[in-house]
């Protein structure tokens, strides 16, 4: 069997193999960082120690690149592999599609046991009950050594175990510009005669120029853009497009937000860029979407949100306070918007917006008021 554009699903299994923060929302993870320090919705991180408000020019030390990698594509799967990989996305029928979550590569010479990124078990459009897999790979650094050896050795493991066809894919997510290539492919031979040959999608974000993606109707490139190359004098500029592109494309509100989530996490703005961003956005009637949501999740909501949980945390304990205080903030952040777009609200539902405890459901509540006509479009 061809292992190069063979018909696929990927297996994609974003998990670290040191890291087993399963069931941990995408959300939280770009938000908590660590101990006391929490990413700020359209710029900066906000420190407790340094007090509400001020900006950061850093990102936390500890973002969970795989889950945030894994929840991004999970959700947007078929553009994923429409973009990267579209001769096989064109033969996927992706009504079935099963994400195997606990696939893991045992090796044995080491007595080690990871679970593999990314594993999804697909059907074809024209291949009855016949299934193949989609294994991707996401790499955060080029650290870990001889990686199209490491690739051969999961598919050989993955087609051992299921005896079908793989769509093996290696997604490098670091930010270096690489002088020597990583192989996309691996040979075993001797005395000149090939035994074996493997070949895989590689994929290096950071050599895809952004502009080439720019008249894409896929609305998963345009959250990679923020990974892809670009200008660093025009990020500020260039994170209000991606963000106004993004609101820009007919995708539901909760997907919506991972792709928003993504752009905050890998372009934070602070200080003077922040203040630039926040004056385009303000002044540029192409930006209206994208002001909104600022006003929403930060302007009224998340900062008003922070000052309560930090001066309650004072109290009663930080953390608990701070949850407490982002939760209040964002029922009163999703009642101020619906009342600028739809006038004064009645009472009862003013009491069952309060009453709503979901994290979660609040934040998709918040980003469904942009596209909503009237009341009767929110789930209220």
């Amino acid at each position: 069997m061809s292992s190069k554009r063979i018909p696929c699903i990927a297996e994609v299994d974003l998990a670290d193999e040191h890291s087993e923060s399963k069931g941990v929302s995408l959300e939280s993870q770009w938000r908590v960082g660590t101990a006391n320090r929490t990413q700020s919705p359209f710029g900066g991180v906000l420190t407790s120690g340094l007090g509400v408000g001020t900006h950061v020019d850093i990102m936390p030390t500890h973002i969970d690149h795989d889950q945030i990698f894994k929840g991004l594509i999970e959700a947007f799967f078929r553009e994923f592999m429409e973009l990267f990989c579209p001769a096989e996305a064109t033969l996927i029928d992706f009504t079935r599609v099963e994400f195997l979550r606990e696939e893991h590569f045992t090796d044995v010479q080491r007595g080690t046991r990871r679970r593999l990124d990314l594993v999804a078990k697909v059907g074809l459009k024209e291949g009855g009950e016949k299934f193949v897999l989609v294994h991707g790979e996401f790499e955060a650094s080029r650290k870990e050594p001889d990686s199209p050896r490491r690739m051969f050795r999961y598919f050989c493991q993955l087609f051992l175990r299921h005896d079908t066809e793989i769509v093996p894919i290696a997604v490098f997510t670091d930010d270096a510009h690489w002088k020597r290539p990583v192989p996309d492919r691996f040979e075993l031979g001797l005395a000149g005669k090939v035994f074996a040959q493997f070949e895989y999608h590689l994929i290096k974000l950071k050599h895809l120029d952004y502009r080439s993606f720019v008249d894409s109707a896929n609305p998963l490139a345009f959250a990679l853009m923020a990974k892809m190359d670009y200008n660093r004098r025009e990020r500020v500029r260039l994170k209000a497009d991606f963000l106004r592109w993004i609101l820009g494309v007919p995708v539901d509100p909760a997907r919506r937000s991972l792709l928003v989530d993504f752009v905050e996490t890998y372009m934070p703005l602070a200080g003077v860029e922040q203040a630039e961003f926040e004056q385009i956005v303000a002044s540029d009637q192409d930006y209206v979407e994208v002001e909104q949501m600022i006003t929403v999740y930060e302007q009224e909501g998340i900062k008003k949100g922070r000052q309560e949980g930090l001066q309650e945390g004072r109290q009663e304990g930080l953390q608990e306070g701070r949850q407490e205080g982002l939760q209040e903030g964002r029922q009163e952040a999703l009642i101020l918007l619906l009342e600028r777009r739809f006038g004064e609200l009645p009472a009862a539902v003013r009491q069952r917006i309060r009453k709503i405890q979901s994290a979660e459901q609040l934040d998709s509540l918040l980003v469904a008021v942009l596209d909503a006509k009237s009341l009767d479009d929110l789930p209220l």
